[in-house]
């Protein structure tokens, strides 16, 4: 519950910086094609190599501002860089009016929009299918548009007829330039369809077929009338705001890892008849904000660098404990900041957390993407800034009782980060090569920093034991003790970062012998 109403704090936040849109009864729901961290621009291509390219499709429509949008054809094709969409994030998101596709196996999308990805090596059999008819080879990218995109304004009478065809036809004339621009084969592109008015490109989200059209798909009816017949009558509540007698929309549309199809996260039940009115229904009000606030935890509350394994992220979702008005009015600019810009770029995550001042908890969710997939692997809720000081403090100690004095210079090891990452780098250095290995290690070290984050008592003797076993045969792998890697750590400081470890749990679980100094100086 604490992590829906920290989804929730998000939620409300973001929508009163967009209740001044002139799509502000959609702008909760709207997200960014790409996170405005991955681009690149011409001012720092040294830095960052990855430049987001937009390719956009000028169409020519009788009328733009029209219902239906009779399409005559497209009057130009050209490139810009993603950030040159907008001014900045808000503006980049109505001007793109784009939302994540509700699954692979729908026939359309939100918005006229298509990610190509990079270049690569058959450019015009990729586009065009491997006999040039685009039409006959469902598996090539002018096929996947016109089904996946196109087809559906017209079918859903926002395009009248033929129009998409027309619109292909002269995509199809065209394909050497959108070639000539994919032949960039380093940096992401994607396609946007708009509508030429003058001299200027209207954006979808500036085109009133596309904006009715984009809140035409937000909330379809998925019932048939015998499912519905079948769903119990009964007077419906919202689990967060209370309200009854209303439309109610279960979690599996706002999380991805909230699924009916299989004992999920969050329903922790498989979908049968009356389930989804039990299990957490909320609001369409409730559900539009927790809409907004996923967005916000999504592009700025999740860090990819804290877990030193590929593919794992960590979620650090805020909650304010008080009045959030009267809070933030009280906050410092820091806490702010903190919650505005999120934590995606920061470095020393954990020694920023322990800054804040009361008021705020977090919620941790360690998360793996699987393709589609998000694999929750712990979630932990109601840790406070306090708590992370303690923990701090508790591998200070354990800093200095190693390095033999107080000494500034080792200042830089202070960081809880460093803590958790030692606990990785220890457990992941005793895992074999076998992926499996691998698995129960990785799952050892996430299950220990969770334990640590929930105040909960680790306990060390099974880890010692796994130590101890591990040791004989590590002392005999020459690349272990000596290794080849330019960047390979020797098997000496492994030892001791092992007995780091040890010292920070014992530490941190508040043993005895820990709290009463009788564990001298190590080295």
């Amino acid at each position: 519950m604490g992590f829906l109403q920290a989804v929730y704090s998000l939620g409300t936040v973001a929508s009163k910086r967009n209740e001044d849109s002139p799509l502000a009864d959609i702008s909760n729901f709207l997200q960014l094609p790409y996170p405005l961290t991955e681009v690149g621009s011409s001012d720092n291509r040294a830095k960052n190599s990855s430049i987001v390219y937009v390719i956009r499709v000028w169409l020519e429509a009788t009328e733009p501002s029209s219902d239906v949008l009779d399409i005559r054809g497209i009057s130009k094709i050209d490139r810009i860089e993603y950030g040159a969409i907008g001014s900045g994030e808000n503006e980049i998101k109505e001007r793109c009016l784009y939302r994540d596709p509700v699954g692979s196996n729908v026939s359309w999308r939100f918005s006229p929009l298509h990610k190509l990805g990079k270049g690569g090596k058959n450019l015009l059999e990729d586009l065009l299918g491997k006999k040039g008819d685009w039409t006959k080879d469902d598996k090539c990218t002018f096929y996947k548009i016109y089904s996946r995109v196109l087809k559906d304004y017209e079918d859903s009478g926002y395009f009248s007829i033929d129009s998409a065809k027309r619109v292909m036809a002269d995509l199809a004339a065209n394909v050497d330039r959108i070639v000539e621009y994919l032949s960039d084969k380093k940096n992401p592109h994607f396609l946007l369809f708009g509508l030429k008015q003058g001299e200027t490109f209207l954006y979808p989200g500036e085109i009133p077929a596309f904006v009715e059209y984009f809140r035409s798909k937000l909330n379809p009816d998925t019932d048939s009338e015998s499912q519905a017949e079948s769903r119990p009558n009964k007077s419906a509540y919202c689990a967060l705001c209370g309200k009854s007698e209303c439309k109610q929309v279960t979690l599996d549309r706002v999380f991805k890892f909230a699924t009916f199809d299989k004992p999920g996260f969050l329903p922790g039940t498989k979908d049968g008849a009356g389930i989804r009115e039990k299990v957490f229904p909320v609001c369409e009000d409730c559900y539009e904000i927790l809409s907004a606030g996923k967005e916000e935890m999504e592009r700025r509350f999740v860090n990819d660098t804290v877990i030193p394994i590929p593919n794992h992220l960590l979620y650090v979702i805020p909650e304010v404990v008080f009045d959030q008005t009267e809070y933030l009015q009280r906050a410092s600019r820091y806490t702010k900041d903190f919650l505005i810009k999120g934590i995606r770029n920061e470095v020393n995550l954990f020694n920023s957390l322990a800054r804040h001042e009361e008021g705020l908890v977090y919620h941790f969710l360690f998360a793996e993407i699987n393709q589609a997939q998000l694999i929750i692997h712990s979630f932990i809720e109601d840790v406070p800034p306090t708590h992370l000081k303690q923990l701090e403090q508790s591998w200070i100690k354990t800093c200095h009782a190693f390095s033999g004095d107080s000494d500034s210079e080792q200042s830089g090891r202070y960081s809880l980060d460093i803590a958790f990452k030692q606990i990785f780098a220890v457990l992941m250095s005793m895992a074999g090569k076998r992926e499996q290995e691998q698995k129960v290690m990785k799952e050892k070290a996430i299950a220990i920093v969770s334990a640590l984050l929930n105040g909960e008592r680790v306990e060390t003797s099974e880890l010692k034991t796994l130590i101890v076993s591990r040791l004989a045969g590590l002392f005999t792998d020459p690349d272990w003790l000596k290794p080849k890697g330019k960047n390979s750590i020797p098997g000496r400081l492994k030892i001791i970062g092992m007995a780091e470890v040890m010292d920070f749990l014992g530490r941190a679980n508040k043993e005895d012998n820990y709290e009463s100094g009788l564990v001298g100086k190590v080295c």
